[in-house]
């Protein structure tokens, strides 16, 4: 998988320490799409999809670093706009069902 970055994406992902594999992990693995205005969609894995067997043993390791990670792509053509760890109230905006 070829990944777009804007250049926020990339200092992001540099900044919150999420590495371009993690994010590729994150999109293949990804249930849960939610649009957050502005043409994008944030896109995360769900606790029931973590707990899935076949996913712990291809994603391995990374596991964990998915738990609260989302990432927001343009829903145009898919190039991440941003990364990030979802945390408090401002995270569920990412995150909701």
């Amino acid at each position: 998988m070829d990944l777009q970055l804007t250049t926020h994406a990339a200092i992001r992902a540099s900044q919150r320490g999420v590495p371009h594999d993690l994010i590729a992990d994150l999109l293949t693995h990804a249930d849960l799409e939610t649009p957050v205005g502005g043409g994008c969609v944030a896109f995360s894995v769900s606790r029931r999809r973590l707990a899935d067997r076949d996913l712990r043993r291809s994603a391995g390791r990374s596991l964990d670093r998915l738990r609260n990670l989302s990432v927001v792509c343009d829903a145009t053509d898919g190039t991440v706009v941003t990364v990030l760890h979802q945390q408090g109230a401002r995270g569920r905006r990412y995150h909701r069902a």
